[in-house]
């Protein structure tokens, strides 16, 4: 009886390790995935503002979000500039998978960026080591995890090498020390 009652207690123990690094391996796997959602979403963002397209998003985002980049890649034309950029560094600071198929990521993100006079095809502003704080919110969707929210949580200047132009009241765009910009600007920064 004592046997069979250790054979049971074994067999608990057992299932009992099964599951749970079963668990935790489908977890390590979930948030590997997540990770290259988000690595693929920043990717396709460069070449999105690089080519002023931002339809290959859809492939890890959400219509939706897509659409308010396009939004904004279609303000930046407006105000005849593009947006190329960087990304140095991306850090995960907290990957929050509380529920089966959702995720909230927060990032720390170093990039690189310029602003580009579509006009005369000269830097408008440039930033460089520029450290966003982001917040991603993600859902398996058919198997795959797709960014459904992008949220700014801050960002930091660290080496403005061409500073945003002041705009005048003829939106006149005036650099200073810098005349290589072109002269119109958008209304506002993005």
């Amino acid at each position: 009886m004592k046997r069979l009652n250790y054979l049971y207690s074994l067999i608990i123990c057992c299932s009992f390790m099964i599951t749970v690094y079963g668990c935790s391996a489908s977890n390590d796997r979930d948030v590997q995935q997540v990770q290259g959602t988000i690595r693929r979403y920043n990717q396709l963002l460069i070449d999105g503002y690089r080519k002023m397209n931002m339809n290959p998003l859809q492939e890890v985002a959400t219509p939706e979000q897509a659409e308010k980049l396009y939004f904004h890649m279609a303000a930046l034309g407006e105000g005849r500039l593009r947006l190329d950029s960087t990304l140095k560094n991306i850090s995960f600071v907290n990957i929050d998978m509380a529920k089966p198929d959702e995720a909230t990521v927060v990032t720390r993100e170093t990039w690189d960026y310029t602003h580009v006079n579509l006009n005369t095809g000269g830097k408008f502003d440039e930033e460089k080591d520029f450290v966003y704080e982001m917040k991603y919110t993600l859902k398996r969707r058919d198997g795959r995890w797709i960014i459904t929210n992008v949220a700014t949580l801050g960002g930091k200047s660290t080496n403005t090498v061409i500073p945003w132009p002041v705009i005048d009241r003829r939106r006149n765009a005036k650099h200073t020390g810098h005349t290589d910009a072109g002269a119109a600007a958008p209304a506002g920064r993005p």
